[in-house]
């Protein structure tokens, strides 16, 4: 509990009448401070009055023209300008310092952008002036940062034929076989000849997203030709045809986690061997945002481990051991985690 004392000079902290009291030393009259104030003469003082009984001095020598600072006034004055100049000095420092810091926009692959933005966003906020993220296939993100509409970008194409530009590796995951639920190969262990040579065909990534140009190459390293009738830009629609009895497919378990809802209304299996993976990146220009790059690699693996591996680990728990974390990315997520507590 503050004194009646510091209580009052508190109080006098919050209100105009310092403002009031540093007018009247500068102007030497309360009709010109109270002009310079904007206030009336009678609130100019009444507020100089206010001051003297909380200090229990006599501040001016009201007898002359124009008024006469006393000691007090002077030894106050001295001590608030001295006061509100350090202040402004801290103020402007603080100032200086949230300038320096940059603003940022990632762009995140729609398979992560759920699970991960938001955590990135809360991270982010104290060590950037501004950011923000921005969602879509690897082909967009991929062509905002080379267009330098974003900085960051967290993706499943690396541009390797790219110059200029700093790739570091987080995670792989497998492909899964995703068949409707009254399929005859349901639980059966099929080879890809099979798939490929099925009653129906496959419902597949668009060949303008990196999912679609990766199932393309890897189809083309067997020296298989897969006719391709059915093309979707997203999980969710890839699910539903598939749902719907329009044909299989082929995804990764962290595409699939964005459709949780739905994931009951189809199959999911073991993709056949040989198995192929997706592999997903941060992707900066060249040394660019390196601490921010570390921390966003060290969060992403964070939520990939503590969040999203054990929903993967419920729904396809076979997939678990073809899933691989960039170790030391897991390495500074559990440094955090320990300077945490």
């Amino acid at each position: 509990m503050l004194s009646s004392s510091r209580h009052s000079v508190h109080s006098l902290l919050h209100s105009t009448t310092l403002d009031t009291f540093l007018a009247v030393c500068q102007h030497q009259s309360f009709t010109k401070a109270a002009k310079a104030l904007g206030l009336g003469q009678s609130s100019v003082s009444q507020n100089i009055q206010k001051l003297e009984e909380s200090l229990g001095v006599t501040l001016f020598d009201r007898e002359v023209r124009p008024i006469m600072l006393k000691p007090e006034a002077v030894m106050l004055r001295e001590v608030l300008e001295g006061q509100f100049a350090e202040i402004e000095h801290v103020v402007s420092q603080i100032r200086e310092q949230n300038e320096l810091k940059p603003i940022v926009k990632i762009g995140v692959i729609d398979s992560l952008s759920t699970n991960v933005a938001p955590a990135l966003i809360r991270l982010l906020t104290a060590q950037t002036r501004q950011v923000s993220v921005l969602s879509g296939i690897s082909p967009n993100i991929a062509q905002d940062l080379l267009n330098r509409e974003v900085d960051i970008i967290i993706t499943s194409d690396p541009l390797d034929g790219v110059e200029g530009l700093s790739r570091y590796f987080l995670c792989q995951e497998p492909h899964l076989l995703v068949l409707p639920k009254n399929s005859e190969l349901v639980d059966k262990a099929v080879t890809w000849q099979q798939l490929i040579s099925y009653k129906l065909p496959i419902v597949r990534y668009s060949r303008r997203s990196a999912s679609g140009r990766v199932v393309d190459t890897h189809f083309s390293r067997m020296r298989m030709s897969v006719p391709f009738k059915i093309e979707a830009d997203t999980t969710r629609v890839v699910l539903s045809m598939v749902a719907d009895g329009l044909g299989w497919a082929l995804s990764t378990p962290l595409c699939l986690m964005q459709c949780k809802d739905v994931l009951g209304d189809v199959h999911l299996q073991p993709a056949p061997q040989p198995l192929f993976s997706r592999e997903i990146y941060i992707v900066t220009r060249h040394q660019e945002f390196l601490s921010l790059v570390e921390m966003i690699l060290a969060e992403c693996a964070h939520q990939l481990s503590i969040n999203l591996l054990p929903e993967i680990k419920k729904n396809f728990p076979w997939s678990l051991d073809d899933i691989v974390i960039d170790e030391k990315a897991v390495e500074l997520a559990c440094q955090r985690e320990k300077a945490a507590k």
